[in-house]
């Protein structure tokens, strides 16, 4: 796969912003992220079909963005997804660093949260659990940029590898392995997608303006991103190669969000991806992806 030699480039100040998911259960949804997670409501309202929405952060809004970390909308008649379908693999809560990170761990292993896995990925270190429908979730601290490397052709050098645990809990004493509480100043970090097409899917988000930074296409995979991060965008078709496509309604994954700095990235982008366009104003942009998968493209 070849890297993006469109004209857009989407800057480096560009972030992912919170993902809706459709939830069948709200009130279960609401128990897991207020008590595991810490998050605390932000504001409740119903969208343009009556679907109750609650809008999730810490502390009322971010330390540093005015927005929530994540959105529920309630549909307790979402459809359920198949096991090959495109959609949500995980949504990506990055924290400002390693100590915070072995709060995070502390605080949901006190809370007897079970853990799907942990990875020490060369540019960060990764906890991985879900959520009470089965949405996946990463939080993970980033390592220092100048420690990355990249192979002979310039891309991120990565890799799964395990988590020293021990380590980890060494950056917290005695006392502070007994917090229960979620780190504040987290976001998303990235979103990582199911896929039915993996080069279909690489090739409609460079045309988007993501430079890929870790072709992994010989294993179904691939990480793109703005700016020479690791990956704002992580693609895969282990479990959906040649699958159902993401139809609205259908449980999990509702819409993500791409932030940019100025109106007029919007605009290119709305003439460049016409044919993709669901919803447009002058400030944001509705997409679908080639799988449905639909995203907002927002300026600050």
């Amino acid at each position: 796969m070849s890297n993006n030699k469109n004209k857009i480039k989407l800057p480096a100040s560009m972030r992912i912003g919170p993902p809706t998911l459709r939830v069948k259960n709200l009130q279960k949804q609401l128990s897991f992220y207020e008590t595991n997670l810490g998050l605390q409501i932000n504001q409740r309202y119903k969208t343009e079909n009556n679907l109750e929405t609650v809008d999730l952060g810490f502390k009322g809004i971010f330390k540093d963005h005015e927005e929530p970390l994540l959105i529920l909308k309630h549909d307790p008649d979402a459809k359920q997804t198949m096991h090959n379908f495109a959609g949500l693999y995980h949504f990506a809560i990055l924290v400002p660093d390693r100590k915070n990170l072995a709060f995070a761990y502390s605080s949901i292993k006190n809370s007897n949260m079970y853990f799907d896995g942990f990875a020490d990925h060369l540019v960060s270190e990764s906890l991985y659990l879900h959520d009470p429908e089965l949405n996946g979730i990463e939080i993970y601290s980033d390592k220092p940029r100048n420690k990355w490397q990249h192979d002979a052709e310039g891309y991120v050098i990565m890799d799964t590898l395990p988590l020293d645990l021990k380590s980890l809990l060494s950056e917290l004493n005695q006392e502070e392995r007994k917090n229960n509480t979620f780190p504040n100043g987290a976001k998303i970090g990235h979103m990582h997608l199911r896929v039915t097409n993996l080069e279909k899917s690489v090739r409609f988000y460079q045309k988007l303006g993501l430079d890929i930074t870790y072709d992994w296409s010989m294993m179904g995979a691939s990480f793109l991103s703005a700016g020479g991060y690791h990956h704002h965008l992580g693609l895969n078709t282990w479990h959906s190669l040649g699958g159902k496509i993401h139809v609205n309604g259908e449980a999990g994954l509702d819409c993500f969000e791409i932030i940019v700095p100025d109106y007029s990235i919007i605009d290119t982008l709305q003439h460049e991806l016409e044919e993709h366009v669901q919803k447009s104003n002058p400030d944001q942009l509705l997409l679908a992806d080639p799988d449905g998968i639909t995203f907002l493209i927002k300026s600050r």
